[in-house]
């Protein structure tokens, strides 16, 4: 798994972390104060960013936290519930899951994030 790992106290909303071997972007953080003889324990709330379902995770160590390329490509067809994309560097082309947030059409250029062969789009450029 491409994952690096990070203090619970560094982490912050908006970041990437792994929740049950998913890559979830974290929703919310609260670190309790460590005790006399205990850690500092955090509670992280994550988003998963593949399946949207909400995970909690209770830390008081190192969090693995996946190593996520941001990507740009440009969409060659719609294929019924899928996008073709054929990326902006390599020239490889790949179907995803069509996101129902963004309207897509032919032609457009999008940013995507990829995590181990899993690949979403984020983002349509203007």
């Amino acid at each position: 798994m491409a994952t690096e790992p990070k203090k619970p106290t560094g982490i912050k909303k908006g970041n990437y972390i792994m929740i049950n071997d998913e890559p979830c972007k974290v929703a919310g953080i609260s670190v309790s104060r460590p005790g006399k003889h205990g850690h500092a324990k955090a509670r992280i709330v994550g988003i998963g960013i593949f399946d949207g379902q909400k995970r909690e995770l209770l830390a008081s160590h190192d969090v693995a936290c996946p190593i996520i390329e941001k990507k740009a490509g440009q969409v060659l067809a719609i294929v019924g519930t899928n996008v073709q994309i054929m990326d902006a560097t390599t020239f490889e082309t790949f179907e995803v899951p069509m996101p129902t947030e963004l309207q897509l059409a032919a032609g457009q250029e999008v940013d995507y994030i990829e995590f181990e062969g899993r690949r979403k789009i984020t983002n349509v450029k203007s």
